[in-house]
């Protein structure tokens, strides 16, 4: 989004709190950072006092981009006297907008939903007149889809999910289990999130899975490294958008993930399989099929990238969020063609 922004002429000053990996806060801007805190009034607090750093930069809308500092970014752009958009991924934003409301201490404020299920149940906790936009995210589609393994008959598999170990999760590891005992040389990779990776661990012990998995850390470039994965496996409902899936789609990687009613990019059989529910069988049959029948994944990889290119290109995205800032900000901002803060 920060590229995007720049290749625009939109300068950009991004906020982050202290610490933040370099991999996931941006190189090519202005960076401000602060001292974040598990407590919401503090953390509003904190946030509020970068007021005059942002101030002297000329900042002139501000974009929350998760939920947790909508509270602050409100007293912030408030104390600016600036529009502010507050972007929507996950059904854990929901409860508060609810508490916001529509941000009545600001002239000019937006919400930006990046799923249409999660911006209807946002307008259902709004007033009638506050704002709820839909703009998907964007994405890159190359050119080409990246070249699997399908002659060597080989599957090296990602499995993605929010980090907690639970009842989704063991049904895809019986169902790998079955997997390896069918096809001794696949490899699965877990992506390395959250903070209870050692029941992870347990349990892929407990299934004798662990001389066919690597859990992959999050650090720089591992998401290069996942999306060279021939699958792409979202055992949980994570109920929140996810650019790496999306990211995967695009690059011809076929996605199976279990039914997230959240996630309306999540149309089977058109860019993803989807598990109806979190059953060993389901989806044991499900990753065989991807093995032996790869004239069925071609289909749906372009049928992927296909709904990538119409929907979710990264372009798009821009434009739409350009025209949002022009929108709530009153045009005050003459942006592409003329440089401005976001």
């Amino acid at each position: 989004m920060v590229i995007g922004m720049i290749d625009e002429q939109v300068r950009v000053t991004q906020v982050v709190p202290e610490g933040l990996a370099d991999e996931v806060a941006s190189g090519f801007c202005t960076r401000v950072t602060w001292q974040d805190s598990s407590w919401s009034v503090m953390r509003r607090r904190r946030l509020s006092r970068l007021a005059d750093r942002l101030g002297k930069l000329e900042v002139d809308l501000i974009h929350a981009l998760d939920g947790r500092v909508w509270s602050g970014s409100v007293g912030l752009a408030g104390r600016l006297g600036v529009p502010l958009v507050m972007s929507a991924s996950s059904v854990m934003d929901i409860p508060e907008s609810r508490r916001l409301g529509r941000a009545d201490r600001l002239e000019h404020a937006a919400y930006v939903a990046t799923t249409e299920p999660l911006a209807a149940a946002m307008r259902q906790k709004l007033d009638d007149d506050a704002r709820v936009e839909v703009i998907l995210p964007g994405v890159h589609v190359p050119d080409e889809p990246r070249s699997g393994n399908e002659e060597d008959g080989t599957l090296c598999a990602v499995v993605t999910g929010s980090g907690g170990y639970d009842g989704a999760y063991d049904a895809l590891m019986v169902a790998i289990r079955s997997i390896i005992d069918k096809y001794p040389q696949s490899q699965f990779f877990f992506d390395g999130q959250g903070d209870e990776q050692h029941l992870l661990w347990q349990n892929a012990r407990r299934h004798g899975l662990l001389a066919n998995m690597s859990l992959v850390p999050r650090r720089l470039g591992h998401r290069e490294l996942l999306l060279k994965a021939d699958v792409l496996l979202q055992p949980q409902a994570l109920e929140r958008s996810r650019s790496l899936t999306l990211a995967a789609m695009a690059r011809g990687v076929p996605v199976i993930a279990l039914s997230d009613p959240w996630l309306d990019y999540l149309i089977d059989g058109q860019t993803a399989w989807v598990v109806e529910r979190p059953d060993p069988k389901l989806w044991f049959d499900l990753i065989t099929r991807l093995i032996e029948e790869p004239a069925d994944i071609r289909v749906l990889t372009e049928s992927a990238r296909q709904w990538m290119r119409q929907r979710h290109l990264a372009a798009q995205q821009m434009g739409h969020l350009l025209a949002l800032y022009r929108e709530v900000s009153g045009e005050s901002i003459k942006f592409p063609g003329m440089e401005a803060q976001a």
